[in-house]
C-alpha cells in the first residue's frame, strides 16, 4: 500500500471519529436538555401539586373551623332550650300555685260569705251574680240569650 492510500484510510478514520465525537456531543447536549426540561416540568407539576395540597388543606381547616362553629351553635342551643324548660317548668309552677291560692281564697270567701251555699258542694245560691256552679251559670246565660227583650213602654219615649 502505498503512503497516500495510508493517509487517506487515517485521515477517513479520523473523519469518521470526529464525525462520532460531534454526534455523541450534540446526543449528549440534547439529553441533558430533555433532562433538564422533564427536570424543570416535573418541579412545576410538584409546585403545583403542593399548591392544591395546601389549597385543600385550608379548605380542610376551614370545614373544621365550620363545624367546631356548628357545633357550638348547637352546644349554645341545647343550653338556651335547657334554660328555656326549666323558666317554663318555673312558671308552670308559679301559675300552679296561683291557681292553687285562688281557689283557696275563694273557697274562704265561699266560708265567709253568709249567701253561700256550701253544704251541697255549690258555690253561690245566687246564679244572677254569675256567681255559682257550672250548671246555674249555664242557666243564667241561656236565661239571659232566650229571654225576649223587656218592651219599652211609649211613656219613655218622646
Amino acid at each position: 500500500m502505498d503512503t497516500a492510500t495510508v493517509i487517506w484510510i487515517i485521515v477517513g478514520i479520523v473523519v469518521v471519529l470526529a464525525i462520532i465525537g460531534v454526534i455523541a456531543v450534540v446526543a449528549s447536549r440534547r439529553g441533558r436538555e430533555q433532562r433538564e426540561k422533564k427536570r424543570r416540568a416535573d418541579q412545576q407539576r410538584a409546585e403545583e401539586m403542593r399548591r392544591d395540597a395546601e389549597a385543600r388543606a385550608l379548605d380542610a381547616r376551614e370545614n373544621e373551623a365550620k363545624a367546631t362553629r356548628a357545633q357550638a351553635d348547637a352546644q349554645q342551643a341545647q343550653v338556651d332550650a335547657d334554660r328555656l324548660r326549666q323558666e317554663a317548668d318555673q312558671r308552670q309552677s308559679q301559675a300552679q300555685e296561683l291557681r292553687a291560692h285562688s281557689e283557696k281564697q275563694s273557697r274562704h270567701a265561699d266560708e265567709i260569705d253568709p249567701t253561700v251555699d256550701t253544704r251541697h258542694g255549690g258555690r253561690h245560691d245566687d246564679p244572677a251574680t254569675g256567681v255559682g256552679t257550672a250548671d246555674e251559670r249555664q242557666e243564667t246565660t241561656k236565661a239571659r240569650h232566650t229571654d225576649p227583650p223587656p218592651s219599652q213602654s211609649t211613656e219613655n219615649r218622646t
